[in-house]
C-alpha cells in the first residue's frame, strides 16, 4: 500500500467529492484532547488534521505515523511554521513507536477503513493500542456503512479507485464494532457527518465484560 502516487490529488479530489465535511468530521472532537497531552496520529495524510491539533490543543507531544514519505514532506512541511511543531516526531512505521513514552490519545482519521478484518486487528491496531496509556481516549473517524444506493456507489468506486492506485488492501469496509470490543474499547461519543456515510467518535477502554451506553449522534 503506497499513497505517494496520488499525495499531490488526494486532497482536491476529497474535496471535490465530499467538500469540507470530511474535515470537519475529523476536527469535530478536537476539543476531547487534552492540553499538553501526548497524542499518537495515525495516517495524517499531508497534515491538515496536525495543524489543528498543533493550533488548538497544544500537545505535549505528538507522534505522526504515515507510510507515505510524500504524505509525511507535505504533512511537515505543512506545519514547519506552527507553533509546536518541534514537538512532532514523524514516522514510517508502527514499530518505531518502541522506545517512546506511551500516548494519552490516538487519533485514526480515515485509516482503518484500508485493512480487511484480519489484518486491521491483527498486524494494524495491536501496536497501536500497545503504545497507549491505560486510561488513554481514542479518537475515530471513518467512512460507515452506507445509508443509501447512491453512498454505496461511492464508497465501492473509491476502494477501487484505491485499489488500483494505492493498493489499499481491503475491498470492503471493515467490522468497526468487532475491532472496537476486542481492543476493550467503548464509544462515549458520536456524531455523523455527510449525511451519515462518516462517522467520528470518541471511545474509552473498559474492562473486558463492562457495560457502556453509547453516546447517540445526529446526522448532519
Amino acid at each position: 500500500m503506497n499513497f505517494n502516487g496520488v499525495a499531490r490529488i488526494y486532497e482536491p479530489l476529497a474535496r471535490l467529492v465530499f467538500g469540507t465535511e470530511h474535515r470537519r468530521a475529523e476536527a469535530f472532537f478536537l476539543p476531547e484532547v487534552p492540553e499538553q497531552s501526548r497524542v499518537l496520529l495515525v495516517g495524517g495524510g499531508a497534515g491538515h488534521l496536525l495543524e489543528m491539533l498543533l493550533q488548538h490543543r497544544r500537545p505535549e507531544a505528538v507522534a505522526f505515523l504515515e507510510p507515505s514519505l510524500a504524505m509525511r514532506r507535505r504533512a511537515a512541511n505543512r506545519v514547519a511554521r506552527v507553533p509546536g511543531a518541534q514537538r512532532v516526531v514523524f514516522l514510517q512505521k508502527s514499530g518505531e513507536l518502541a522506545g517512546h513514552a506511551r500516548y494519552d490519545v490516538l487519533m485514526t482519521p480515515f485509516v482503518l477503513d484500508l485493512f480487511p478484518d484480519a489484518q486491521l486487528n491483527t498486524e494494524f491496531l495491536p501496536p497501536l493500542l500497545a503504545a497507549l496509556t491505560p486510561e488513554a481516549r481514542w479518537l475515530f473517524t471513518d467512512f460507515v456503512q452506507p445509508r443509501t444506493r447512491a453512498q454505496a456507489l461511492l464508497v465501492s468506486t473509491m476502494y477501487v479507485f484505491f485499489g488500483l492506485v494505492a493498493g489499499i488492501p481491503a475491498r470492503r469496509l471493515p467490522d468497526y464494532a468487532a475491532a472496537f470490543a476486542a481492543a476493550s474499547f467503548r464509544k462515549t461519543a458520536v456524531r455523523f457527518f455527510g449525511g451519515g456515510m462518516m462517522e467520528s467518535a470518541v471511545l474509552r477502554r473498559f474492562p473486558p465484560g463492562k457495560e457502556e451506553h453509547e453516546a447517540a449522534g445526529h446526522a448532519i
